[in-house]
């Protein structure tokens, strides 16, 4: 989502001084090409030793202003505030007052001095629990735009009061950020590609153990159809914990970790199959044209299935033959060749509807 905003911000607006928090890149800024002036936060470098002495903590309980010490501080001269999240605003991630006081100061600011404030999450919703519902009231109030994918998260922000008139839908974004494969890849086309996410057993979806035993079961199926298999670390320190964890239970598993997002996409649409735990996995699949089964644990899976016209890909964990039969389905060649020319036909739509999502955008 960052490379598909930042490309964007490259293709209008070259010139462009684009600021974003360093704790957002795990990796460092190095980690990102880009040919913007790319800026971190106002005295960012402080933020890690004060937190460490836990100077903003203290000045919160003694009711002292501590935002200017956290990544929701005051900055000056912002023409656009895009957020590009990716589940912040729902009961799963439980937000509070500290959260909703923080987006407050933010939002507040910004309105204050005409910055055009967009939304641009990967989902919205459930939106039930006290502060979910003060939270998104806020954005409604301050945002200029929101921009949910789907049609859920459409229809939890106007069942949750926002105003119609701030809710413009678009599909998933990424559709125009091309991969790149390096040649050191390329061994691994062809083969399956298999990736974990920790966000399955985190969010209450499903055990560790029964998580483990199932992509076991997955590795052990298509081997047996003939098929080479890797594990992807898709994201983060956690994700390749998970991937080395499997690999331990497994055995002879590679796992390819240390990529950019750029060589995620890559290798991505190098592979046969596609079977991910992680929402960009699927989008980068099906945008590649890569045939695609994925475990879900948000309604956002299911229904970017819907936008490429695709049915029956998502994994069943309560079938515990589910996984195999449809593994199977999509290793036979002619279903394979038939689901790749579908995904081929569906991407120039699917890229049209993100050009007109930033025209949106840009005319504001």
């Amino acid at each position: 989502m960052l490379y598909a905003i930042m490309q964007e911000i490259e293709r209008r607006f070259p010139d462009a001084t684009v600021i974003l928090p360093s704790f957002n890149i795990q990796h460092g800024y190095s980690y990102i090409e880009t040919k913007l002036n790319f800026r971190d936060l106002p005295g960012a470098f402080l933020y890690n030793p004060l937190g460490k002495l836990h100077v903003p903590g203290i000045l919160r309980r003694l009711g002292l202003p501590y935002e200017g010490f956290t990544d929701f501080r005051k900055i000056k001269n912002v023409d656009y505030f895009i957020d590009g999240s990716g589940f912040a605003f729902s009961d799963k991630w439980n937000p509070g007052k500290l959260t909703y006081d923080l987006w407050k100061h933010r939002l507040e600011n910004y309105k204050k001095q005409g910055t055009k404030i967009i939304f641009l999450p990967q989902a919205f919703g459930p939106i039930e629990k006290p502060w979910t519902k003060q939270l998104i009231g806020l954005l409604s109030d301050k945002a200029t735009v929101l921009m949910p994918r789907e049609e859920i998260s459409e229809k939890y922000l106007l069942n949750a009061g926002v105003d119609k008139n701030k809710v413009k839908r678009y599909t998933d974004f990424t559709s125009l950020v091309e991969g790149e494969i390096s040649e050191r890849l390329r061994y691994l086309k062809d083969k399956v590609c298999i990736i974990p996410n920790l966000r399955m057993v985190d969010k209450g979806t499903i055990s560790m153990d029964k998580y483990l035993d199932l992509i076991q079961k997955m590795i052990d199926n298509i081997h047996e159809e003939g098929y080479g298999v890797f594990l992807l670390n898709h994201e983060g320190q956690g994700d390749e914990d998970l991937c080395y964890k499997i690999q331990q239970k497994v055995g002879n598993v590679e796992v390819v970790t240390g990529l950019n997002a750029l060589e995620v996409k890559g290798v991505i649409s190098l592979s046969y199959l596609c079977i991910t735990s992680r929402f960009h996995g699927l989008a980068s699949a099906l945008n590649s044209g890569v045939p695609c089964l994925a475990t879900s644990w948000s309604h956002k899976y299911e229904e970017l299935y819907k936008d490429y016209k695709v049915s029956d890909c998502i994994i069943n964990l309560l079938d515990p033959t589910d996984a195999e039969k449809k593994i199977k389905w999509l290793l036979n060649p002619e279903v394979n060749a038939e689901m790749r020319k579908k995904l081929k036909e569906m991407k120039p739509k699917i890229q049209q509807q993100t050009r007109e999502m930033w025209e949106e955008i840009w005319k504001l």
